[in-house]
């Protein structure tokens, strides 16, 4: 065919609102070349950027009423705001369409193969304290279930949660080495329902991609459930030719970089890795890479692990209290800095997170509390949960992220997740 000029081609469609299809089917029947559309690194945030070999451009920051750009044939890409959304912006692979056009929510509608790009801070600033007056946690009443046949009126572990397209993941987990575990999710309504049985999984986490990712106990190693379909692939299982002991939780950089721990908590009896200060880790693995890397000194239980907004700082708890590690060009730091009041160093800590002013809220092995440090290290303020036996985990989610879920370990009359509305959003695990 003779192709037309791209206004030409625009406007023989009936709507403006079909502007990104136009594009999509001009590209298709013309090929991207003959498009007057920024091709690589994007255009301005009024233009759609494609990224060559299907990965979208860094054009069109949220929030300004663009239109996101998706590669052609690509994967879920980092750049590419869409409309007007609170802060995050979404991108499709293969064909897909990412973001709307003009005021959307950053949400984006993905194509086949496609996912959700993680979620994003809003625009602050975020001043004032972070826990409001008077605020306590609630408990959320089935979550999980404890009078089915998995765990009834058993000690039991809650644990991992993170928050992904509107509902709430975590692990409910037995006690013992290795132990079954299942993944059960909680809606932004509270309803509470089983996702997948005999899971294996600790901590979670959500990649580049919009999949959920685990420590997995049951593989002795890292496991990525494909989301919808739940279809799990072994990441990584080995190190040294060797199972990893029973890694714990987890992080991903947007990049895809995981960071993970490894501790011997859930697997005393026989960790193929070794003891405390012998072969308790925290690891990373590269994206694309098939083997893992040791990183950071933390040898005594490295238990929580998160990153700071920037993703410049790498946070590790355990049985040395909270440390933090800088993170560079050539890699993270292995030699970390106690960090946070004596509430949290020197103190055996669990799961964190982080909210959008980059307060760190840290669980307190052994207690019910949750500490809240500042990006300074002041302490902020403490989160004291009554029920659980002790706190394990923390994750921000609900329509406006400003719902931090608490998991807590306990009998059938004491486990369970809690929830507590913030004055801050914060990050989904």
């Amino acid at each position: 065919m003779i192709c037309p000029s791209y206004a030409t081609w625009c406007r023989s469609f009936p709507k403006a609102t079909l502007a990104t299809l136009a594009f999509l089917a001009f590209a298709e029947a013309c090929g991207a070349s003959s498009s007057p559309v920024a091709m690589g690194s994007g255009g301005a945030a009024s233009t759609v950027g494609a990224g060559s070999g299907g990965r979208s451009g860094s054009a069109g920051a949220p929030n300004n009423g663009a239109s996101g750009g998706a590669g052609l044939g690509g994967k879920l890409g980092t750049g590419g705001g869409s409309g007007g959304g609170t802060g995050g912006a979404s991108e499709a692979g293969s064909g897909g369409i990412g973001g709307g056009t003009g005021g959307g929510t950053g949400a984006g509608n993905s194509g086949t193969g496609g996912g959700t790009i993680p979620w994003r801070c809003p625009p602050g600033p975020f001043t004032g304290t972070p826990i409001p007056a008077g605020a306590a946690p609630t408990l959320i009443k089935g979550a999980p279930p404890t009078t089915d046949a998995f765990n009834m009126y058993s000690f039991g572990n809650v644990e991992g949660p993170v928050w992904i397209d509107g509902a709430l993941y975590f692990s409910d987990m037995k006690n013992g080495d290795l132990p079954l575990s299942r993944i059960v999710t909680i809606s932004e309504a509270d309803v509470v329902s089983i996702f997948l049985e005999d899971s294996g999984t600790n901590g979670l986490a959500v990649d580049p991609d919009g999949n959920l990712v685990s420590a997995n106990h049951k593989k002795q190693g890292i496991v990525r459930f494909h989301l919808p379909d739940k279809t799990p692939s072994t990441v990584l299982s080995t190190y040294g030719g060797k199972p990893f002991n029973s890694p714990n939780d987890l992080t991903i950089r947007r990049d895809g970089t995981i960071y993970f721990t490894d501790p011997t908590l859930q697997n005393f009896a026989n960790p193929p890795q070794g003891g405390p200060s012998q072969g308790t880790r925290v690891y990373q693995i590269a994206p694309g890479a098939g083997t893992a890397t040791v990183i950071t000194d933390y040898v005594n239980q490295p238990n929580g692990i998160t990153l700071s907004l920037d993703e410049q700082t790498l946070f590790v708890s355990g049985g040395s209290g909270v440390k933090t590690y800088p993170i560079t060009a050539s890699g993270v730091a292995m030699s970390g800095v106690s960090f946070g009041p004596a509430d949290v160093q020197n103190t055996n800590t669990d799961g964190m997170a982080v909210d959008c002013a980059g307060n760190l809220y840290v669980t307190v092995v052994n207690t019910t509390n949750v500490i809240v440090v500042g990006p300074g290290g002041a302490k902020v303020g403490t989160i004291v949960v009554t029920g659980p036996s002790a706190v394990t985990n923390v994750a921000f989610g609900g329509a406006e992220h400003k719902t931090l879920y608490i998991t807590g370990q306990g009998n059938d009359t004491q486990r369970g997740v809690f929830k507590i509305q913030l004055n801050f959003p914060g990050m989904p695990y």
